[in-house]
This record gives C-alpha cells, sequence and structure tokens, in this order.
C-alpha cells in the first residue's frame, strides 16, 4: 500500500509545474519517512527504490538521465533519513525531512555533473552554481513534508491500525 500511495504522489507530482528546474515538493518522500519510521530499513528501501523504478518506466525516463539522478537522490536520502531517524534522537521529522530533501538535491548536482563530464560536456562544473538554489528550496519542501510525516507519525489513530497490522505480521 505504501508503495502505491509512493507511486501515485510522485506520478501525480510530476504535473505539478514548479518553474525550476529538477525542484519538486518530494511528496513521495514523506511516504517514505512514514515508512521508515513504522516499517524499517528494508521495507523502506524496497519502497524507495521499487517507485524510482517502476516511475521511471511508466514516464519513459527509464535508464535515462532523470532515472539516474532520481536514484542517487532517492538512494542518499534514504540512506541519510535512515541514519538520522535511528541514531540522532533529537531530530523531529522536520529535520530529518529537511536533511532527505538538501541531499536528494546533492545528490542530484553530484549525479549530473558526473554524468556531464562522462559525456565529455565541458560546462558541467557550472552545475554546482546551481546548487544553493536547490538547497534553499530543500530547506522549505523539507520543512513542509516534515511537517506533515511528524503529524501523521503522532496521530494516534494511524499508529493504532499501523501497530495493529505490524502485529498480525508476527
Amino acid at each position: 500500500m505504501l508503495l502505491a500511495m509512493a507511486l501515485t504522489l510522485s506520478i501525480a507530482e510530476s504535473f505539478i509545474p514548479f518553474g525550476i528546474p529538477g525542484a519538486k515538493i518530494g511528496l513521495a518522500n514523506m511516504v517514505i519517512l512514514v515508512s521508515i519510521h513504522f516499517f524499517g530499513f528494508w521495507t523502506s528501501l524496497a519502497i524507495d527504490v521499487l517507485r524510482v523504478f517502476i516511475v521511471s518506466l511508466v514516464t519513459g525516463t527509464f535508464l535515462g538521465m532523470g532515472f539516474y539522478l532520481s536514484l542517487s537522490g532517492a538512494l542518499l536520502s534514504f540512506f541519510l533519513m535512515y541514519v538520522a531517524t535511528r541514531w540522532i534522537k533529537a531530530l523531529t521529522p522536520v529535520g530529518v525531512s529537511i536533511i532527505g530533501a538538501y541531499s536528494h538535491s546533492l545528490a542530484q548536482i553530484v549525479m549530473a555533473i558526473l554524468i556531464y563530464r562522462l559525456m565529455g560536456v565541458s560546462a558541467s562544473g557550472a552545475l554546482i552554481y546551481y546548487f544553493p538554489l536547490m538547497a534553499f528550496i530543500s530547506l522549505g519542501t523539507g520543512t513542509l513534508n516534515g511537517f506533515l510525516v511528524e503529524y501523521i507519525v503522532k496521530n494516534p489513530y494511524l499508529k493504532q491500525n499501523v501497530d495493529a497490522i505490524v502485529g498480525n505480521r508476527k
């Protein structure tokens, strides 16, 4: 169910004009954060990776530059959000979400530079100047998503239902 939600949010988000190339709200990231909170590492990683693969197949970007940018962003942000959630207890979902959004942008910029360098594009280093704008946007989107995730994970009705589902699996 979480994978379906992440897919739906990712595809829906692709139709939302943001006005800045490469910038997105990161709605599917909320699903990943909720999954990390309730289900842990492997389930959340599977959802994140499958989301990237399936969305790229549906949108026709599989093995294209957009796929590699999305995959690199998803992997780095997932690992850093997981580490932050598990080992930095003082962070709220807002802080973890900001880390995820920021690291997603960083990974995409680094991957784009690597791809352009492999293609022999000499202006690839100019992409580093795009990062401050992406980092600023990440602060806003990460904060917004983090507040929504914080509401979700603290919702007693949702927690009770998730605990019942997880409890039935054991």
